[in-house]
């Protein structure tokens, strides 16, 4: 068992920030890439989808992150997106929150033994195909007009 672990270890890939932030930018076509002062790595999607990925050493893991666009975190859409972060069911092991302006933020971890190119890439596909799930849920939940709200409880006579 002791040498099977030197050799997992001796097979583990760069997981240091920089490594693995250059292996992700060799694995899709931009070998600059890097993180920023902040040890933050920003990507763009479809021209206005920013993924943000940053290691958080106190965690031991790296964090995907992705605004809505647009979405608003209020009212029935807050109880929505709050009800998919009842034990991680509707986030795929990751979580919702509200960034400074008031937008709805999805999060997905990546577990530092995990995290490689490979992983990344797998981990960031996931992460927009939530936030573009996310968005239709919430554009669903905006508040219909008053009222046809009450058509859906009342009882006619």
């Amino acid at each position: 068992p002791f040498v099977f672990f030197l050799c997992i270890l001796g097979a583990m890939p760069d997981s240091s920030v920089p490594g693995l932030i250059a292996a992700l930018g060799e694995a899709i076509g931009i070998p600059a890439l890097r993180a920023d002062a902040q040890g933050c790595c920003r990507l763009l999607f479809d021209g206005d989808r920013a993924v943000e990925i940053r290691f958080v050493p106190a965690q031991g893991r790296w964090l995907l992150s992705c605004a809505l666009r647009g979405q608003r975190a209020e009212g029935p859409a807050l109880q929505v997106l709050m009800q998919g972060n009842h034990m991680g069911a509707g986030f795929g092991g990751g979580w919702a929150g509200i960034d400074a302006q008031g937008l709805a933020v999805l999060h997905l971890p990546l577990a530092l033994p995990e995290a490689s190119a490979n992983a990344m890439l797998n981990a960031i596909e996931l992460l927009l195909n939530h936030v573009e799930r996310w968005e239709r849920r919430l554009l669903e939940a905006a508040p219909a007009a008053p009222g046809l709200r009450m058509a859906e409880w009342a009882q006619r006579i």
